[in-house]
């Protein structure tokens, strides 16, 4: 059984890393996602920005970072069950255009228009 455990233990590898913010001199960004594609594997960064992927097999894996008003990104790792895959992430707020900005006006507009008819 002790066999069995040290086996199982070679075969897994981890991603440790940081995710900062761009915007703000590399501050880290809290609660931000990290998650494997394709898969149910995530995590979220600590107050320092610090994640954790742990339990993975050995070979290439793309992951998404994701944050809210920041721009998604998504970066090729290897893993390796010998020692962890280290990545440092920085992540820049997203744009906003004019015609986006002009279809959520109208979209929140019409949601929170009042009728006019029927308050007799």
């Amino acid at each position: 059984m002790l066999f069995a455990t040290a086996t199982f233990a070679q075969n897994t590898g981890m991603v440790v890393g940081k995710v900062m913010d761009k915007e703000l001199n590399n501050s880290p960004l809290v609660l931000a996602n990290v998650s494997v594609k394709g898969t149910s594997i995530e995590a979220e960064t600590d107050l320092t920005g610090l994640f954790v992927l742990e339990n993975l097999e050995a070979g290439d894996y793309t992951l998404v970072c994701s944050f809210v008003g920041y721009e998604t990104q998504e970066i090729n790792v290897h893993v390796d069950a010998l020692r962890p895959a280290e990545l440092k992430l920085a992540l820049a707020a997203s744009t906003v255009s004019a015609d986006d900005l002009a279809a959520i006006t109208s979209l929140v507009q019409n949601e929170t228009a009042i009728p006019t008819t029927g308050f007799n």
